[in-house]
């Protein structure tokens, strides 16, 4: 087993630090090119009762503060309770994207955003917060908008509150609208799927038909080409959308559809889905099922080339909910292997890692070290403090290539934690980082499903 290159711990800037039961706490963390210059930078944010974002603070790679908006204190009442909502690492990676969205070659942020005169608010609904887009390296808001969509979206349905089914809210940009790239974002915020322009004008707007747990359609959504016309569709899981918001399936295909993918997948795209481990086309016919039996509770999946002496990508799938199993699956459905990865506070966070670039398989993240096909333990990360536990406590990873040479490292950070880790498979010096590559691994993270 080798160890992966310390590149350089991050401290985030003071700036950016809150005091919570005694600890300094950051925040979640997303990574693009902020300031322009070629070079990874880093965006935290907080979280207004853990749900509404509220607080956004950039910074670099040094450890530089670029700019903040919003207040890291900022505290209203409880609509639902006596006591005062706080200002919180949140509860869940949320509603925070950086991507070029407006396509004119300097990246934004693109998020929700508390309106700071709000007195009073609930987390369990959206009134009160607005949709806007920042200038990435200034913090200078470009557009805002609140739309009417967005304000009536919250965690009940009938009146009954479904939780697990509202806290997962993810801004995934997609190509809806056939500009020659996206620019275009979905986001599912309890049982509504919204889609909106670089405008921030809504383009669509489904309901979603299974909420219940564990039967519910997949926290976060996933966006890609089914159907290969130049434009994206969304995989939900118990549902399929076409670009413009037409549903292509929409089924019940059993409990724990929690995670999904669109990916390449034996010469074309598919549906993936974790739930008893299968695999949709772009209509939502089955071309791969493993059943129950074997997929009891798909908590994860991931694809990637993780077996280069075999045809095709292969699946991997945290097959057993909240518990370290993991297993690999062939092209045609074989379980190559299954394995016991590390123990982490949720026993969630894979990630795909092209480590060595194109040259060798890739590896498999699970917190915190790197896997291969075969499930042996490859990689560790040396220097990395322990994790500071419970449901969100634990080492979150974006795979980066920090060089543009398409070998990618990963950060690693705690959202309740002070620092961001950046780890190689070599040593890097400050030269070779001007390039580098923010693609739809970056601004598309998984994280956590």
């Amino acid at each position: 087993m080798s160890e992966a290159v310390l590149h350089k711990k991050v401290l985030l800037p003071e700036e950016c630090i809150s005091i919570e039961d005694g600890r300094r706490v950051g925040g979640d963390i997303r990574i693009g090119d902020l300031s322009g210059d070629g070079r990874m930078d880093f965006l935290v944010y907080k979280s207004l009762g853990g749900i509404k974002p509220s607080f956004l603070g950039a910074f670099t790679l040094e450890g530089e503060m670029l700019w903040s908006v919003g207040d890291k204190g900022f505290c209203v009442q409880d609509a639902d309770a006596e006591d005062m909502l706080e200002t919180v690492s949140p509860d869940r990676p949320g509603p925070v994207a950086i991507y070029d969205i407006d396509q004119d070659g300097r990246q934004e942020v693109i998020c929700f955003m508390v309106d700071p005169a709000v007195e009073c608010t609930s987390k369990w609904d959206l009134a009160g917060v607005r949709l806007v887009i920042l200038d990435g390296a200034t913090g200078a808001v470009k557009h805002s908008a609140m739309p009417e969509e967005l304000a009536r979206c919250s965690a009940y349905v009938d009146g009954e509150a479904h939780i697990p089914n509202y806290v997962h809210q993810r801004l995934m940009i997609a190509n809806f609208s056939g500009h020659p790239v996206a620019q275009d974002f979905v986001v599912k915020v309890g049982n509504d799927i919204l889609a909106f322009n670089h405008r921030l004008e809504a383009l669509w707007h489904y309901r979603n038909k299974e909420y219940r747990y564990p039967g519910h359609s997949a926290y976060i959504p996933a966006v890609g080409d089914l159907d290969g016309d130049g434009r994206d569709e969304v995989n939900g899981g118990h549902y399929g959308l076409d670009h413009d918001g037409r549903v292509l399936w929409q089924a019940f295909l059993g409990d724990n559809a929690d995670s999904v993918l669109v990916e390449e997948w034996a010469g074309g795209h598919a549906a993936i889905i974790s739930g008893s481990g299968q695999i949709l086309d772009a209509q939502g016919n089955r071309v791969l099922h493993l059943g129950e039996e074997l997929v009891p509770h798909g908590q994860e999946v991931r694809c990637g080339d993780f077996r280069r002496d075999l045809p095709g990508r292969e699946l991997a799938i945290r097959y057993n909910g909240h518990n370290p199993e993991v297993m690999i699956v062939s092209r045609d459905g074989e379980v190559l292997c299954r394995f016991v990865v590390d123990e982490s506070p949720n026993n969630t966070g894979m990630e795909t890692i092209r480590w060595y670039g194109g040259e060798q398989a890739d590896l498999l993240y699970s917190p915190a070290a790197l896997f291969d096909g075969h499930g042996n333990k490859v990689v560790r990360f040396a220097e990395l403090p322990p994790p500071t536990g419970g449901r969100m406590g634990w080492y979150h990873c974006f795979a980066a290539d920090l060089c543009g040479d398409g070998r990618e490292g990963v950060v690693l950070y705690d959202p309740y934690g002070d620092a961001v880790y950046v780890y190689a498979s070599t040593s890097l010096d400050a030269q070779q980082l001007g390039n580098y590559r923010h693609t739809a691994r970056q601004y598309n993270a998984r994280l956590m499903d």
